[in-house]
């Protein structure tokens, strides 16, 4: 028998064990259900019920006999066992074990497509657990991307679910909100997988697949590419959901904690084929699990899933949601016009960027300009150089580069520009050479995390953007982005 109590008793349900039936004896329940895990001989009892009053209570479990009697005498040969008790505000019926503190229900938020024209400011998930908290991460801009899945956050509706339970909205997901769903493999052995194959791949062309994972019981996940599209050879990996690991094969992953024990999961692969397919998502049991493997359940353990995305490109892009069609995001453009802003004698541009993919297209750290390319003071990098450039009257006066560039690694820029006299300093070092020869240009606007026309955004997050009306010294260059 289950009470929650505040002053007096609210809710009062019975479970039979034997019969597998729960029952309200008084008060009043939301629901109440009990479920057999597997054929274990356990069963998980829930119950959901709404305060009556604001106060402390707490949560009561009695031994009964069944004869609706209010006490019962008990027998030294009889019990039960119990284990995983959890009291939930959410809806949440997938356990999070807690040790002398209250589990945290809220985790971060993820990078979401907020309402147009608000400005997406990101915080470190992994050391906080709301909005504002954690370490600083900055504005982010991002590039248009489309989520080619057509059900991002719910699994239930995917087309081909062979030999796994699908449980919608079981947990909370990293959006804060009761929506991820838990996937648990029966006790058989069998390819225990979930796909939607309703995407049109085309062949030469690298997608990129992700997903937000949280281990309920179960330690092991693959993403691998349908052999149709993805073969020759086959690709996959496979993702250790307590260790934060990986195993790429044939292609390439990434796995990141995002708090609350989520982790986000990619895998980039390049088809083979054209044809209309999917990424799979499969229990494994080990980090060398082979493609598309075998595995045993045991009914009940499993993993959340939330936030399913598949997208052109060679890096995992903020989440889009869908929900029975593919969605695309537009580019993200920030930007201001004053001319009181700057003097255009010259000055110092200096900005800390964060990139979270990086290939051979450049990306925009910054620029002053005046609406174009033919008037323009910039910085732009890519994966294997930074460059700097200094544009007036449709003349490039300076342009210095050099360098090599990763993924989520943070750079730092200065550039230092005045007429005969442009320095560019990346963490701490000089690119390239002063140059003695420049013209300074006419300038207006301060475009924030891409160039002049807003071709190349950065992808990644922008922590710190300042114009000075100085051109400052290249000693006072080299700290500043040391």
């Amino acid at each position: 028998i289950f009470k929650p109590q505040a002053t007096s008793v609210i809710a009062e349900v019975t479970f039979d064990l034997t019969a597998v039936t729960s029952t309200v004896t008084s008060g009043s329940a939301d629901s109440h259900s009990i479920t057999a895990i597997g054929s274990t001989g356990w069963y998980k009892c829930a119950a959901t019920v709404t305060a009556t009053a604001t106060g402390t209570g707490y949560t009561q479990f009695n031994l009964v006999d069944g004869t609706g009697a209010s006490t019962y005498t008990g027998d030294v040969t009889k019990g039960v066992f119990a284990w995983g008790a959890s009291v939930s505000s959410t809806g949440e019926t997938v356990l999070n074990e807690t040790s002398g503190s209250i589990h945290r229900e809220f985790a971060p938020t993820l990078k979401s497509v907020t309402t147009s024209g608000q400005p997406r400011f990101e915080f470190d998930p992994a050391d906080g657990q709301s909005v504002g908290s954690g370490t600083a991460l900055g504005l982010l801009v991002e590039s248009q991307a489309t989520n080619l899945t057509k059900y991002s956050d719910d699994f239930s509706s995917w087309g081909d679910t062979s030999t796994v339970v699908v449980t919608p909205n079981a947990g909370v997901a990293p959006s804060g909100q009761l929506e991820a769903d838990l996937l648990v493999s029966p006790s058989t052995a069998a390819t225990h997988y979930i796909l939607d194959s309703t995407i049109a791949f085309t062949s030469g062309t690298t997608y990129t697949a992700s997903v937000y994972v949280k281990s309920a019981g179960h330690r092991y996940v693959q993403l691998c590419g349908n052999s149709a599209a993805f073969s020759g050879p086959y690709q996959w990996v496979n993702y250790d959901l307590e260790a934060g690991t990986l195993n790429a094969n044939n292609c390439s992953g990434t796995i990141s904690s995002v708090g609350n024990g989520y982790y986000r999961i990619t895998a980039t692969m390049t088809a083979s084929s054209t044809q209309t397919r999917s990424f799979i998502l499969v229990f494994a049991d080990s980090l060398s699990s082979g493609f598309f493997p075998t595995t045993t359940g045991d009914d009940f353990s499993g993993f959340l899933a939330h936030g399913f995305q598949t997208e052109v490109g060679s890096a995992s892009s903020s989440l889009i949601s869908t929900n029975g069609s593919q969605v695309s995001r537009a580019s993200d453009s920030c930007s201001v016009v004053d001319a009181t802003l700057f003097d255009n004698g010259g000055g110092t541009l200096y900005a800390e960027v964060t990139p979270n993919n990086l290939g051979s297209t450049f990306s925009g750290i910054a620029s002053i300009n005046a609406g174009g390319l033919s008037d323009r003071v910039e910085m732009v990098f890519n994966n294997t150089a930074a460059r700097a450039t200094v544009v007036a009257d449709g003349t490039t006066y300076s342009t210095q580069s050099g360098g090599s560039y990763t993924a989520g690694a943070e750079i730092k820029s200065c550039l230092t520009y005045a007429n005969d006299s442009v320095s560019y300093y990346v963490n701490g070092s000089e690119i390239g050479t002063t140059d003695t020869s420049a013209v300074m240009p006419v300038v207006n606007s301060l475009s924030i995390g891409n160039t002049a026309t807003g071709s190349w955004p950065l992808n990644g997050n922008i922590k710190r953007v300042a114009v000075y009306s100085d051109s400052v010294s290249e000693t006072a260059a080299s700290a500043l982005t040391s």
